[in-house]
């Protein structure tokens, strides 16, 4: 009877066991998704500016440029005569 006792004592402590373990992993991986959409949330729009007195015709505008860069040629390089090897 007590080897009975022991070994449902057993598989009791496993399932218990298994229970906490697997409510942590799941609890731990709302918490992170919970905390990566409060970080991820739209910030609070700031207030709208005011409009400059000056007209939209004199204000500066913003001019970009494409700039490649330049391909460089190389001179091609000389070549030294082919050294001959001998097998003998």
């Amino acid at each position: 009877m007590q080897l009975l006792a022991s070994s449902l004592l057993g598989g009791l402590y496993l399932i218990i066991l298994f229970c906490l373990c697997f409510g942590l992993v799941v609890g731990g991986k709302l918490a992170r998704r919970y905390f990566f959409e409060q970080k991820s949330q739209a910030p609070p729009q700031p207030e709208p500016k005011k409009p400059d007195d000056k007209p939209a015709e004199r204000r500066e505008q913003r001019v970009y440029y494409i700039v490649e860069k330049k391909k460089v040629r190389r001179t091609p390089e000389k070549y030294s005569e082919p050294k001959r090897i001998r097998f003998d």
